[in-house]
């Protein structure tokens, strides 16, 4: 696997330190202590919060663990936009641009899973919900109309610009004659693509769960249902749990999609962890007493 293929530092970092730092046999040449006495830092405790995806490098922090691990002009500049991305993220800044040159720079990149328009449709929230109103009995295309529809959310310009990605993307479509709007395809499912490492995944999840969030102060108790489960869980079992769920929306999504209907509504499943006993912080009675 390449360097370039990843799209955290974290696992960037892991895998170089794995690749340099151990042998053949998978057996440690070097500690992260002494990685960071080689790099010229008297503590490991920088490289240790870095390693465990904590904080991100500094330029000199980088640079410096470029020219230990010998890393090409190429693969640096992808790695150094990658981390931009993330430092962007967190701030809930927007990425596009530095997604747009990633793309050009980095022909495997995870990010060129979809299209820009198709990363717009999908990175804003309400892209998906304008398209399930377009086929909704009595829509209107007034966009300020639709922002207090939408609680006003957005505003009409972003309702505007949600429509035009809409139908750059061709989720939905525009009659010649009539000037009407119609989704493109019928029997589309709204569900937002599960398992794809994309910022825009991202960023829309986040904004369905802002949502959530916001409609248990908003709304009545018979408004909405929200429920949690916290469970001692099997790793090995993921694969099907998460199988499991996928096959539970479908369900749901037979059983109460009504297509006469105009009222929108969101359902929103998390399933994550809560803790990580790695080796070298699990528990155990020695390391207690």
């Amino acid at each position: 696997m390449e360097e370039y293929s990843f799209t955290t530092f974290k696992d960037f970092f892991d895998y170089n330190l794995k690749k340099y730092n151990h042998d053949e046999e998978g057996n440690k040449i070097l500690t992260l202590n002494d990685l960071s006495k080689k790099l010229g830092y008297n503590s490991p405790s920088l490289l240790s919060m870095i390693a465990t995806g904590k904080r991100l490098p500094s330029s000199e922090i980088l640079e410096t663990l470029f020219d230990e691990w010998k890393i090409d002009h190429h693969q640096r500049e992808i790695v150094r936009i990658r981390i931009e991305i993330e430092k962007r993220i967190k701030k809930n800044k927007s990425t596009i641009n530095l997604v747009e040159k990633l793309t050009r720079l980095d022909k495997k990149s995870k990010y060129t899973t979809i299209d820009l328009d198709d990363f717009n449709s999908i990175r804003e929230w309400h892209n998906l919900v304008l398209q399930m109103m377009v086929s909704a009995p009595g829509f209107v295309e007034d966009y300020t109309l639709i922002s207090y529809q939408l609680k006003r959310k957005v505003t009409p310009v972003e309702v505007r610009k949600g429509i035009e990605t809409l139908l750059l993307t061709g989720l939905i479509k525009r009659n010649s004659k009539t000037g009407e709007l119609t989704v493109a395809d019928p029997d589309s499912k709204n569900e937002t693509t599960h398992d794809i490492p994309s910022e825009a995944i991202r960023e829309h999840h986040k904004g369905m769960m802002a949502r959530a969030l916001e409609s248990v102060d908003e709304g009545g108790v018979d408004d909405r249902h929200l429920n949690s489960l916290t469970l001692k869980f099997n790793k090995d079992k993921k694969a099907v749990a998460k199988n499991a769920i996928l096959n539970f929306v479908k369900e749901f999504n037979e059983l109460f999609h009504d297509e006469e209907s105009a009222d929108i509504h969101q359902l929103n499943i998390q399933f994550f962890e809560h803790t990580n006993y790695s080796n070298k912080y699990s528990v155990s009675k020695d390391n207690i007493q």
